[in-house]
């Protein structure tokens, strides 16, 4: 793949042209192959223009999806043949205003699926005011239309209407994309009928059931619910479009985009996304929709994402959306769980994920391994100790430390002893999930359930278990607090995201036929968790809150404020902490005091920013819109402070070692510690903050001021956030993180001083000194690591040129390479399958993180054969000569077109002088784990010399000269999602390493370096014996 559509789409934006570049570049990792949105002007023909500005540059399109209305005018297209010249392509284009490149969006995925006995209206909907909203108020949802963007909706369920069309739940909708849409086939084929009985999980049709099922008296077979139970706003309309097809692991921004505006333009009062993931910044096209019609009065409700794990600042587009709201998830009150029998009273579990072949009704003969184990706090039971009784029988055992040993290992040793079961109950109230082994059935006991078995044989008795997989309601001990799932902000400008929250863990919905027999439920119903859960939960409390205040029309601004001033802070799970903004946003959404509030305080949310663009002082505006006159108390709380960097480390940490603490916070002063206002009347309160002295790198402070009402009524609270220090002065690149070493890099066997961002020796990843040599046909090791989120990564290659000649630029411009432009250097990455060779540009970069998959995947290993960019965007051997790598990335708050250094974080590395030589020998095997690595990387590329070059000769390879087929940028030119982020600390450095202790080669990790270096001389031979010139 070729260069040239990076290099003309930054081009592009940085001149002053009459059509706008928006989003990310055409090479873009999640970037469409040639797939473009264009923004026209209101009244102008956007298909005619196109066509007839497409047929002079003598290309071939067709159309994906196009709107035309009064929220947006745009025609998405899908271009044949070579688009990677977007700038060129639409340069010119009439009446146009902008153009993007469609992005993909992954599929929906719920956390966990479970099919079980719902909880009762009262458990399930009284933490969130929303049963005092119908009881108090008579709110119900009637008269307001949610739109659904999902999958599509099983309308037919008689839980949501069964039917579609006048009369029905499911008003209408449409079907953007059909039913074959998917990652490998984006071919859009839409019609008129947004039903989803073919997608597994039935993402849509749960999400339509959060927001308005009503599973009270159906009486349909196979419907019947084993408890009745009703969504948030059971008797509003929904609007169903479905924009994904039947395998649901792919949409794209155009047509999210394309069903934003129509539901807005279809009379949607409310619109629900539970689909997204970040980290993100808010300018793709999706997000620029949301933003257009939530300001129009069609408010837009967005999943912030399932990426708690990875650490902060991970919401997604398009929650991210400035005229959007960001809905975080709290863990539900209750959720059905399977119980068993133990003397005839019921103890709940959970089975192994390996093996949890239990028989109904079976009865268990249980042998307790070691009686004292709990009252000795014993962590290993079973690791060492096996009871020899256990053979033939169910054997119990303490759950304990897993680095004493985990399910799978003690109960391996349960097998081992003959047991025919194995059961580990808790040494904690926590029910644990556990793998256990395949070769027996295992379960995961509650600790009370294994304190009444031990009880019974400690008495001298003889314990009956029966097992059942019936299953009831178990009090989640973690209700109304946020879920360890939950994406994280602060926003990537440190704008308060998420905005708020509602129940997202464990929540019991409607399904398809087609997702309950995937799953095997006996019954379309189940229960699924996620933010995905958690936005339709909070779009039908607003739904309730416009039903009740429709009549008032009320602004973006003004139902930010209901939602966020009504909301409830709460504590980190199991302290009196208040969680902190950046987690939760303004709190837990209540959906009576939203609809009731006869208050309202604008701002509702107080982004404090860094300490160079810190706001000290807001003045708050207080609405008494009831009918007497009240006096206002104003005070503020803090909440913990988030540290998610070390001292010593430049990595974002994750929500292993992130801390919360108690100080850093803010100090705050009022004007006036109360105010009088009249009824119908309003006032001001100047409010002063001072940020606190930081005690770690970049700590996130936040807390709540609180105003509250003489009549009673429920107190406002406005959250405020803010970060101790220079945010744009943070480096992006990585330097040093010792966190890092362990935890990633120590699998390819990298140390704290060779996982820092820059250009090494060596595949051994060896210090490069100042003047070093740099073998091409060898290669040499590059780490680009971030450790913050960036608009943009670039890895350049720089000529140094001697004052006293141009020879070298010379030499580079006859190679065919532009040494006015920036010459981006071709990375082959070691880790990811396939060993893709990519240029060394990230736009956006997303942050790394210590491991799982994007977003926020780990870094990989980079490898460099002296292998650049040409002009004309093909990769081509570089002339010998002395060059520096040159990496750099935008810094937080400032802008991808900037020209100013001080704008981009910067590392440079020592001077080298790049040559060619003979093909080494196999590596030793001194080689490191991270040499090795690269092993299997390029091992099987082919060889193939382009003709007309000579070494001897002194000729330079033909422009436009490639690596070996399988392994060159052609055939990937863009990262895989591992090494697609990048981002770390500030102040240009040289990276260098030490020398490293190398593992033992009798490691299997270590048998890759020997390919790795065959499959580098194979690129140096395919590139040519005239590449380099020395």
């Amino acid at each position: 793949m070729q260069l040239a559509g990076i290099l003309s789409s930054l081009l592009l934006a940085t001149q002053a042209l009459a059509i706008v570049r928006r989003g990310a570049p055409a090479d873009a990792p999640t970037a469409l192959k040639c797939a473009f949105v264009i923004d026209f002007e209101q009244g102008a023909d956007g298909h005619a223009i196109l066509a007839k500005h497409l047929a002079g540059k003598g290309l071939q399109w067709s159309e994906r999806t196009s709107v035309n209305n009064k929220y947006a005018n745009f025609v998405s297209v899908q271009l044949v043949g070579d688009c990677q010249d977007a700038a060129t392509i639409f340069q010119g284009l009439s009446k146009a205003t902008s153009f993007a490149a469609v992005t993909s969006r992954p599929g929906p995925k719920p956390m966990k699926s479970e099919n079980g006995v719902p909880h009762s209206d009262e458990l399930y909907h009284s933490i969130t005011g929303v049963n005092d909203a119908r009881n108090k108020l008579g709110l119900t949802g009637k008269g307001i239309t949610v739109a659904v963007i999902d999958t599509g909706v099983y309308y037919l369920h008689p839980a949501l209407g069964g039917g579609i069309g006048k009369g029905f739940k499911v008003i209408g909708g449409y079907d953007l994309v059909g039913d074959a849409y998917s990652i490998g086939d984006q071919t859009i084929t839409p019609d008129d009928d947004p039903i989803d009985n073919c997608s597994d999980d039935s993402h849509g049709t749960h999400v339509a059931g959060i927001v308005a099922g009503d599973a009270r008296d159906i009486k349909v077979d196979g419907f019947v619910p084993a408890m009745p139970f009703t969504g948030v706003a059971y008797e509003a309309n929904i609007l169903a479009y479905r924009v994904f097809g039947c395998p649901a692991d792919s949409t794209a921004s155009d047509v999210m985009a394309a069903a934003i505006y129509r539901a807005a333009n279809d009379g949607a009062d409310v619109i629900n996304l539970s689909i997204g993931g970040g980290p993100d910044y808010p300018d793709e096209v999706d997000t620029i929709a949301a933003e257009v019609v939530g300001k129009a009065g069609h408010f837009v409700l967005a999943s912030a994402g399932n990426s708690g794990a990875k650490g902060i600042q991970v919401t997604g587009n398009p929650s991210n959306s400035n005229g959007g709201f960001s809905v975080a998830s709290f863990d539900n009150t209750v959720t059905p769980l399977p119980y068993s029998l133990i003397d005839d009273q019921p103890y709940f579990y959970g089975l192994g994920g390996n093996n949890g072949s239990f028989v109904e009704g079976e009865s268990l003969d249980i042998v307790v391994n070691d009686i004292t184990a709990d009252d000795n706090n014993i962590q290993n039971d079973g690791a060492t100790n096996i009871n020899p009784a256990a053979k033939g029988k169910a054997l119990l055992l303490r759950w304990g430390s897993t680095t004493e040993g985990g399910s799978s290992k003690r109960c391996g040793y349960a097998l081992a002893a003959g047991a025919t079961r194995c059961i580990l109950y808790g040494n904690t109230e926590e029910l644990v999930g556990i793998a256990g082994n395949a070769g027996l059935p295992s379960m995961f006991l509650s600790r009370e359930g294994g304190l009444a078995l031990i009880a019974k044989v400690k008495a001298g008795g003889k314990p009956t278990f029966t097992f059942t997989s019936k299953q009831k309601p178990f009090n989640i001990p973690t209700a109304g607090t946020i879920s360890d799932f939950s994406s994280p902000g602060l926003s990537l400008d440190l704008e308060i995201k998420p905005d708020f929250g509602g129940l997202g863990g464990q929540v019991y919905s409607t399904i398809s036929v087609h997702a309950a027999q995937h799953q095997n439920f006996p019954l379309p119903y189940g229960s699924y968790s996620g933010t995905s859960m958690a936005s339709p939960y909070s779009a039908g409390i607003t739904a309730l809150l416009l039903q009740q205040r429709k009549s008032e029309k009320p602004s973006f601004q003004e139902l930010r404020a209901y939602l966020q001033n009504t909301a409830s802070p709460r504590p980190i799970y199991n302290t009196e902490s208040a969680n902190s903004v950046a987690y939760q946003g303004a709190g837990l959404l209540n959906a009576y005091y939203a609809a009731a509030a006869e208050t309202l305080v604008m701002p509702s949310a107080i982004a404090l920013k860094d300490t160079d663009n810190f706001v000290s002082s807001v003045v708050l505006t207080i609405h008494n819109n009831g009918k007497e006159d009240l006096t206002y108390r104003l005070r503020s709380f803090s909440a913990v402070t988030v540290n998610a960097y070390a001292a010593g480390d430049d990595f974002t940490l994750d929500a292993t070692t992130t801390t919360f603490t108690d100080d850093q916070q803010a100090t705050v002063q009022f004007s006036a510690k109360s105010v009088s206002i009249g009824k119908g009347q309003s006032a001001q309160v100047t409010v002063q903050f001072i940020a606190p002295e930081a005690l770690t790198p970049y700590p996130i402070y936040s807390g709540y001021l609180q105003i509250a009402p003489s009549n009673e009524e429920n107190a406002i609270h406005v959250p405020f956030a803010g970060v101790v220090g220079s945010y744009k002065n943070k480096a992006i690149w990585s330097r040093k993180s010792p966190s890092l070493a362990e935890r990633w890099g120590s699998q390819y066997g990298l140390t704290e001083q060779n996982v820092a961002t820059g250009l090494y020796a060596d595949l051994d990843f060896n210090p490069l000194s100042e003047g070093a040599v740099i073998n091409a046909t060898i290669g040499a090791g590059v780490m680009a690591v971030a450790s913050s989120t960036s608009r943009g990564g670039f890895i350049e290659i720089l000529p140094v040129v001697p004052l006293s000649t141009e020879k070298r630029s010379n030499d580079l411009e006859a190679a065919g390479f532009n040494t006015s432009a920036p010459i981006y250097a071709r990375l082959t990455d070691l880790v990811s399958e396939g060993n893709p060779s990519s240029p060394g540009v990230f736009v956006p970069m997303q942050r790394h993180s210590y491991a799982g998959e994007a977003p926020a995947a780990p870094p990989t290993i980079w490898a460099f054969a002296g292998v650049a960019y040409d002009a004309n965007g093909n990769p081509a051997l570089l002339p010998s000569g002395t060059y520096k790598m040159k990496f750099s990335a935008v810094r937080n708050f400032a802008s991808a077109s900037s020209t100013k250094d001080e704008d981009f974080d910067i590392i440079m590395s020592p001077t080298f002088r790049l040559v060619g030589g003979v093909v080494p020998p196999v590596a030793s095997s001194s080689a490191s784990t991270a040499s090795a690595t690269a092993t299997s990387a390029t091992g099987s590329a082919a060889t193939s010399v382009p003709t007309g070059s000579s070494a001897a000769t002194g000729s330079v390879a033909p422009t436009g000269s490639v690596a070996p087929t399988g392994n060159s940028a052609a055939s990937s030119a863009v990262p895989s999602a591992s090494g697609s982020a990048a981002a770390s600390t500030s102040v240009p450095v040289v990276v260098a390493s030490p020398t490293y202790a190398a593992p033992a080669p009798a490691t299997p990790s270590n048998l890759y370096k020997a390919g790795a270096v065959s499959a580098f001389g194979s690129v140096f031979v395919a590139l040519a014996g005239a590449a380099l010139m020395f």
